[in-house]
């Protein structure tokens, strides 16, 4: 199949149904990887839960449910494009696929250190083994998804059943055995104002709580599939909700079982999950199942980014269908994957990657690919709710099978709270770390450049725009 063949209907029968849209959902953004910053926050992490739930996943599931269902072609790109044209849409989809680039090298990262306790756990903070990892696993999973959607899904389910919720589950029960067992709790959970509630003079929570957002971050990229959903006006809405919950239930559970195992000051933020089963493993003299643990985990997060490789490449394809990028790169395979955006995507990881080796630190790495990555994705979530607010008034007659509820007042509410809550996270993301291995000037100019280069790509590709790429 080529790009002129990509808008014919799909059977049903190619469709997905609405349970593995609900996995592929959920693999976006779960993941054990934000519970150790989780549980370095204490019993914080409950009010920054909340505070997360209701001032940002709540809005972006909302707004997204309702955008998807009135425009279910490729997510953003045509939700911006519907309300601000056509170069503010491909500036969207820029934003959500450069982000990706950050955010999933750090995942990847994730994944060597969890998958250094399969071999090693000393390997975690060797950048040589990241590094190898983050390449060698995002082009595996790259090559998996030249098979398509349907292919896409299927991983996603096995590796969110298998890799995280499986785990997570563990690691709770195991967790409340712990705290029943008598063990110490490094938790302190008294119900105190001073122990609950986050302090704005305290720069480590607040960066702290960039975790807590990215932990919830993607939930709108499944829309980019809503075209392939049987009965997307019903089904979509059910799958973005479902995971919402799915996924707030058991982070907010493993956050406070890693807190309860592990002394604050000994979190690690790529490891502590692992590192919370290695000590659970040896308190119940199960030395053998560390191994297996790590290698699920491991399996849990490359499921994560398998269902990130497809679902922001083809909104930048759906907008650069536009004229925006040349025909050559969007040609698809027999499964509708646009292969050439897909192995270019995997040179910009592997590049991205290679950063690791110029730090010591895996772990200032991984913090710098965050924050650059919640920066860059906090812009295109202000753009998201700009055009769901100007679409209620412009294009009203538009049907829509799922409305935010409210009427005027709660499109205005859900939006301003996911607006303010996005420049929020935009500020907090330039506040450095109380530890870094080089000055504050360098780390802010680091991530000023970064974030400076990818939106500026973005501006020329626009400016580069040719008229006989335009694809019909």
């Amino acid at each position: 199949m080529t790009s002129d063949d990509v808008d014919q209907p799909q059977r049903n029968s190619d469709k997905l149904t609405v349970f593995p849209l609900i996995f592929m959902t959920a693999a976006l953004f779960m993941t054990l990887r934000n519970m150790p910053a989780m549980a370095e926050t204490g019993m914080q992490m409950i009010v920054f839960n909340l505070i997360t739930v209701f001032v940002f996943l709540i809005p972006i599931a909302l707004v997204s449910a309702e955008l998807a269902t009135g425009w279910p072609e490729n997510g953003v790109f045509h939700w911006v494009e519907a309300a601000f044209g056509n170069q503010a849409g491909f500036m969207a989809v820029w934003l959500q696929w450069i982000q990706s680039l950050f955010g999933m090298t750090s995942i990847l990262a994730y994944v060597g250190g969890s998958l250094a306790y399969v071999f090693a756990p000393a390997l975690g903070s060797n950048k040589y083994f990241v590094t190898a990892t983050i390449i060698l696993v995002y082009w595996l999973v790259t090559l998996v998804n030249f098979k398509g959607t349907k292919q896409s899904g299927m991983i996603s389910s096995v590796a969110l059943l298998a890799g995280v919720i499986t785990p997570s589950i563990l690691l709770i029960i195991g967790g409340l055995i712990y705290v029943i067992s008598g063990d110490t709790i490094h938790l302190d959970y008294q119900f105190t104002a001073s122990n609950m509630l986050p302090s704005l003079d305290d720069t480590d929570s607040l960066l702290l709580f960039l975790s807590f957002v990215f932990g919830f971050a993607g939930i709108e990229v499944s829309a980019s599939h809503a075209r392939e959903v049987v009965n997307p006006r019903k089904n979509y809405p059910v799958a973005v909700f479902s995971a919402a919950i799915i996924g707030f239930v058991i982070t907010l559970g493993g956050g406070l079982t890693v807190a309860a195992i592990i002394p604050a000051d000994q979190i690690n933020e790529i490891n502590g999950a692992t590192e919370a089963f290695n000590l659970l493993c040896k308190q119940f003299d199960l030395p053998w199942l560390i191994p297996v643990i790590a290698l699920l985990i491991s399996l849990g997060a490359a499921g994560q980014v398998s269902t990130w490789v497809v679902g922001p490449a083809k909104g930048i394809w759906a907008a650069g269908k536009t004229g925006t990028l040349p025909p050559w790169l969007l040609t698809t395979n027999e499964c509708d994957v646009p292969v050439r955006l897909l192995l270019l995507q995997a040179s910009c990881i592997t590049l991205v990657g290679l950063l690791f080796l110029f730090f010591d630190d895996v772990g200032s790495v991984f913090l710098i690919l965050t924050s650059i990555a919640v920066i860059l994705y906090s812009l295109m979530y202000l753009l998201m709710f700009l055009a769901a607010l100007k679409l209620r008034y412009s294009h009203s007659e538009t049907p829509r099978a799922y409305k935010v509820p409210g009427g005027t007042p709660g499109i205005w509410i859900t939006c301003l709270l996911g607006c303010l809550c996005s420049l929020a996270c935009i500020l907090i993301g330039f506040i450095p770390p109380g530890s870094l291995p080089m000055s504050i000037i360098s780390y802010e100019l680091m991530l000023s450049i970064f974030c400076l280069i990818s939106i500026a790509g973005g501006y020329l590709l626009i400016r580069m725009k040719k008229s006989r790429w335009k694809i019909d």
